[in-house]
């Protein structure tokens, strides 16, 4: 790398920066070590970032002082854990302690590796990257630019079925499926939907003669090689065709739901749906129908609606209910939770009303419950589905049912009831089956309630015997998980969370805490004298990198003392300490903090010459002891000047 071309890029920066604050151009820089932007760039895209402004985006935050506080996105929190501090651009949780800048929580929030979150933060910015790859950077720079060309591929796709829905001679019979379920126009074009035409190779056809390459056609599952020939046939013939798009807008996948084809094949019967299967853009558990149209409104209202099928969350769109999202072709998973956990906290079931929708209902609630997702259930006719219902008794009635829905452990008692058959052993059995369900309920006030329904609703006064049979099923299934928790545990951090911090002196803590909030306190004398009394060897590598950052930036950045510290002294209980007190500004002025400097560092300095006495007379009763009277003597002197120089001695 030329040390003039460095010097060339970053006085071209600085003149954009002075002249306007339009895009800023540059370029990606190569270094031996193979990274591809300068540090410069990438902190300032991390302070052109209001990460309250980013985070808020995903997150409900409350001021709290100089801090924002919320439901954490990261792990199932019941009470505010996570913390933004905006003058440090930084976040942290302090139940499951992920902590990081905005571009961390961009790649945690997103699933992004750092240069895609580096990208979409630039842009965010107004900041325009060019990359130059070196030879350390071609691979990654091949693998993203075929997953553009993939994606770009998908859309090209996507516009070719929406054009065939407008134009091809056969598409009267999808135009004529989407008139009798009521889809409007409006609502086509919002799906952007389609219509693939029921000939072998059309598609492939037309991937070909725009020169596209059709072996990445293959990638993302639009075509098939053939088995007796060479070429391609269409993966989606004769089908109403939704595209699938992820949260940034892009097609990653498509859902063909099969049409009533005049020239229908009889040899065998047909799928009613066939989706795209998995590729370097679609993971079946990850994404879901609907979520990139409705993701605002579901952000605005704090819940989003869970339906089972295509048609459903086009009914219920139409019947103003725009916040629902379905599953793909695949059961619903614990991803699909915490991807609804980023955009709401609360969900309601809308699946239908048959014996395998109350099945589906009870299998999601562990995945539900490690989310952190609170969730009520709405109990349609036996044999209705969304779309039907919404057909035939309006989208008003749907509406009252959706409001009037009951919770989800309520919903799951009542139906165990109601399927339990009248045996004393039977009851018993399906008692102990809602065990785990009432368990997993942290709330005693909600429990007591459950516990009183599962009573009611069985028929027994004895609450004891309830207990019991709770009790029972609870602990049958926690035997049976703990065979596979048990590595688990055994793999977590050697520090555990109740040990990490009990070897770290609060109230030296709270002293480096008072200069990590105002930095400009480093040439305090108290400071100095702070840094002799620090005992804990990983504090005193954080109070000299601070120091230090300080010294030469006259600025403190959390990220980048992290990253330091790190390092130095790796994940150990300090590291973690700082992470949890960057997160939260204790102090709100410079004067209050200097004055808890001034009074805290005497009472530290006792408290250390009040350590070292005790040590130095252990020391005396071990020279006294091996008959070394020279230096029992030489201790007790230093022993009595320590004496001497103690506060208020």
């Amino acid at each position: 790398m030329s040390t003039p071309l460095v010097r060339a890029i970053f006085r071209e920066r600085s003149a954009l920066r002075r002249r306007s604050f339009c895009n800023v151009k540059v370029n990606f820089i190569n270094s031996a070590g193979g990274r591809l932007i300068p540090e410069g760039i990438i902190s300032e895209i991390r302070n052109r970032t209001d990460i309250v402004a980013l985070v808020s985006e995903h997150v409900k935050l409350k001021r709290t002082g100089a801090n924002y506080v919320g439901i954490c996105p990261f792990h199932p929190d019941k009470t505010p854990s996570f913390s933004v501090h905006r003058a440090r651009q930084f976040f942290h949780c302090f139940g499951c302690h992920v902590s990081g800048d905005a571009i961390s929580f961009v790649m945690r929030i997103e699933n992004l590796s750092f240069m895609e979150a580096v990208r979409i933060l630039a842009k965010r910015a107004n900041i325009e990257i060019e990359e130059i790859s070196d030879d350390e950077s071609r691979a990654q720079q091949r693998e993203k630019a075929q997953k553009e060309r993939l994606f770009a591929l998908s859309q090209i796709a996507a516009d070719f079925y929406h054009e065939q829905l407008q134009s091809h001679p056969s598409a009267e019979i999808a135009q004529r499926e989407l008139r009798k379920r009521n889809v409007s126009s409006e609502t086509v074009k919002k799906f952007h939907l389609g219509y693939a035409p029921d000939g072998w190779d059309e598609l492939s056809r037309f991937i070909a003669e725009k020169r596209l390459s059709l072996s990445e056609a293959e990638q993302v599952g639009l075509i098939i090689p053939r088995r007796s020939s060479s070429g391609y046939y269409d993966r989606f013939r004769g089908r109403l065709i939704f595209p699938v798009f992820d949260t940034h807008g892009r097609v990653v996948a498509f859902s063909g739901r099969a049409l009533d084809h005049p020239a229908a094949r009889t040899d065998k019967q047909e799928p009613k749906y066939v989706n795209s299967p998995e590729s370097p853009l679609y993971k079946k558990g990850s994404i879901l129908f609907g979520l990139y149209q409705n993701r605002v409104a579901i952000r605005r209202n704090g819940w989003a609606v869970l339906c089972e099928g295509n048609f459903d969350l086009l009914a219920l769109f139409q019947a103003g209910v725009i916040n629902a999202v379905a599953p793909l072709g695949t059961a619903f998973t614990l991803n699909h939770a915490y991807l609804i956990r980023r955009f709401a906290q609360r969900l309601t079931v809308l699946f239908d009303g048959d014996a395998a929708g109350r099945k589906a209902v009870r299998s999601i609630y562990p995945f539900l419950v490690k989310a952190g997702l609170s969730a009520r259930v709405v109990n349609l006719p036996a044999g209705d589905d969304p779309d039907s219902f919404i057909r035939t008794k309006g989208a008003e009635a749907l509406i009252r049912l959706i409001e009037g829905s009951a919770g989800i452990v309520e919903t799951i008692i009542d139906e165990t009831a109601e399927s339990a058959l009248r045996q004393a052993a039977d009851i018993a059995l399906a008692i102990r089956q809602l065990g785990p369900i009432i368990a997993e309920v942290q709330s005693p006030v909600e429990r007591h309630k459950y516990i009183d329904r599962v009573a009611q609703r069985f028929e027994i006064r004895d609450l004891r015997s309830i207990y019991k049979e709770l009790r029972a099923g609870a602990r049958g299934s926690a035997k049976g998980e703990e065979r596979t928790t048990s590595t688990k545990k055994s793999k977590k951090s050697s520090v555990p969370t109740g040990e990490r911090r009990d070897n770290l002196s609060k109230l030296q803590g709270d002293l480096l805490g008072i200069l990590l909030d105002f930095p400009e306190l480093f040439d305090d004398p108290k400071a100095k004298k702070l840094e002799e009394l620090l005992t804990n060897e990983q504090l005193r590598v954080i109070f000299h990198t601070a120091e230090t950052q300080t010294r030469a930036t006259r600025d403190l950045s959390a990220s980048t003392l992290l990253d330091q510290v790190e390092t130095q002294i790796g994940n150990t209980s300090a590291y973690l300490w700082l992470q949890e007190r960057l997160a939260v500004q204790k102090y709100d002025s410079v004067v209050n903090a200097r004055e808890a400097l001034d009074k805290g560092v005497p009472v530290l300095r006792k408290q250390y010459i009040e350590s070292k006495v005790q040590s130095l007379t252990r020391e005396i009763q071990v020279a006294r002891r091996s008959g070394d009277e020279n230096r029992a003597i030489e201790l007790t002197k230093q022993r009595y000047e320590l004496w001497r120089s103690a506060p208020n001695s």
